[in-house]
């Protein structure tokens, strides 16, 4: 039992040691993909918790108080809204504390793009807490969430339908001062 122990001991100081390995090399050009890579987790551990989490999310009295117990496609759902409340909650707070800065020379860059084992500390610890709060405030966010990201994607058609006429319009002026544009309308 000692042997097992000592093991299960070396192999969780291993495993920190690598992940903070690899949140140390997050450099600034790497911080958007971290960003990724942290969002990318919080859809896998929706997924995960989608499947698992509706038995023990059963259990909870302050999640389960209800009259006749909710089917298990709603705590299905209601596991998977409290880890998106909980991105929401941690990307706006960061959002909040990054409102502006100009440039890389501000010291709460650093914040940005540096301090990742904290950051994903952080993030966990608010996944965690969003399944205490009280469902009227998940409720509350899933619909505003629904015309939140409806107006996100519709402010990401604007900046995609600009990109497109931008490099439409630097094309052709380009094309046409060079006189290749004529190879372009005839087959």
């Amino acid at each position: 039992m000692w042997a097992a122990s000592c093991l299960a001991s070396c192999c969780a100081a291993c495993a920190c040691e690598a992940c903070r390995s690899v949140v140390g090399g997050i450099s600034r050009r790497s911080a958007r993909i971290a960003y990724c890579g942290l969002f990318a987790l919080s859809l896998i551990v929706s997924w995960i918790l989608r499947e698992v989490a509706a038995p023990l999310m059963e259990k909870l009295p302050w999640i389960n108080h209800f009259a006749s117990t909710p089917d298990r496609e709603w705590f299905e759902t209601d596991a998977v809204l409290r880890v998106s409340l909980g991105n929401f909650l941690f990307f706006t707070i960061l959002a909040v504390l990054m409102s502006g800065v100009k440039d890389q020379k501000d010291p709460r860059d650093r914040l940005h793009h540096g301090g990742w084992m904290p950051k994903i500390v952080c993030w966990c610890i608010i996944v965690l807490l969003m399944f205490f709060v009280p469902n009227r405030l998940v409720s509350f966010y899933e619909m505003s969430s629904k015309f939140g990201s409806g107006l996100f994607l519709l402010v990401q058609v604007v900046l995609l339908l600009d990109l497109c006429m931008g490099g439409m319009i630097t094309g052709s002026v380009r094309m046409s001062s060079s006189g290749t544009w004529h190879c372009l309308l005839c087959p």
